[in-house]
Formats: structure tokens, C-alpha cells, sequence
């Protein structure tokens, strides 16, 4: 793992998240940096692993915890992969194929500021600091703001329209709660 991949990756994701167009310069459109782009996971993993935790604190479940470690390690791995994979058929389709690269390396840094957005958001919701309504609004607040910030690198890194945008996000969004709800079923399987 390349603490330079790592930097001007994070440094990348933040300046998209700041609407900077310019911020595509960070991410190359090659194969290789598409490859190395999958270090995000890794980056990401603490955080993901405490949002877990929380979330697990907030709603137990009555499960082997070894059994919920490998279906969240599980569903976290294909989140990661079945994306990228979809996305494939998605940019042939759309004559963007020649941005694809590109376009999945953004994504995947970007995925580490949310997970960590994400994280600060339930910690203060489940340390109890505000009302729940207010901690419930900042939570939906959040995604909000994540559909927007992946809208915005839909259409600078795809060069798309932002109704294709629109569409692709909401593509992704429906793999994320499709992929939830199996792997909360698998608690119990």
C-alpha cells in the first residue's frame, strides 16, 4: 500500500466533496490505478468496522458473533466488488467506457470519506448528546449529502448528464440496501 496512492486519493475524494471539477487530476484512468484504488478498502476498514460495532450496540442481534463477523466481512468485500463489476456493462452502454477507470478510482476514495462522515454521524447519534429526532435528521442528512457528493463524481468523472447521474447513483443505492438486507438475514440463517 502507497502512502502517496493513499494521500492524493483522500486528498482527491476531499476536493470532490468540495465540488472542485478540477479534482479529477488526482485520479488516473488507467487499469493499474484502478487496481491500487481497492487499497481504499483497507483505508477504510477501521472505520467501517466501528460503524459496524455501533451499529450492532444500537440494534443486537442474538447471533454468534463469529458468524456476524464473516457475513459483514463478506458483505463489506462485495460491496466493494459488485459495483465496479455492474459498472462495467453500465459505461459500455453509455459510450463511457474510456472514463471507467477513472471514474471507480474517484468512487473508491471517495467511499473512505463517507464511511468516515458516516462514522462521526452515529457516534454523536448513539452518544446520546442530541434528541433522537435531531440525531435521526442528521443521519438522513448524511445520505442526502453522499447521493449528492456521488452524483457530482458520476457527472465529472463519466462527463454525464446529471439525470444519468441521478440514475447511477440510485443504482448503487439500491445494491447497498439489497445487500443489507441479506446479510442481516444471514445473521440468523
Amino acid at each position: 500500500m502507497s502512502f502517496r496512492d493513499i494521500t492524493v486519493g483522500l486528498y482527491g475524494a476531499f476536493q470532490l466533496a468540495r465540488m472542485q471539477k478540477s479534482a479529477s487530476r488526482c485520479f488516473e484512468n488507467t487499469p493499474e490505478a484502478f487496481w491500487r484504488s481497492f487499497q481504499a478498502a483497507i483505508v477504510a476498514v477501521p472505520a467501517y468496522c466501528l460503524l459496524q460495532l455501533l451499529n450492532l450496540a444500537e440494534m443486537p442481534v442474538a447471533s454468534a458473533p463469529f458468524r456476524i463477523l464473516i457475513v459483514e466481512l463478506s458483505a463489506y468485500i462485495i460491496g466493494w466488488v459488485l459495483f465496479p463489476f455492474i459498472m462495467i456493462t453500465v459505461t459500455n452502454a453509455l459510450g463511457k467506457a474510456d472514463n471507467y477507470f477513472q471514474y471507480i478510482v474517484a468512487w473508491n476514495w471517495a467511499i473512505v470519506l463517507q464511511i468516515c462522515f458516516y462514522l462521526v454521524v452515529v457516534s454523536i447519534a448513539v452518544s446520546g448528546l442530541l434528541p433522537p429526532s435531531i440525531s435521526a435528521f442528521m443521519g438522513f442528512g448524511a445520505v442526502v449529502a453522499f447521493l449528492f457528493y456521488q452524483g457530482f463524481i458520476t457527472c465529472v468523472m463519466l462527463d454525464v448528464r446529471p439525470a444519468v447521474a441521478v440514475m447511477i447513483v440510485l443504482l448503487d443505492f439500491v445494491i447497498a440496501i439489497i445487500l443489507n438486507q441479506i446479510s442481516r438475514s444471514l445473521y440468523f440463517g
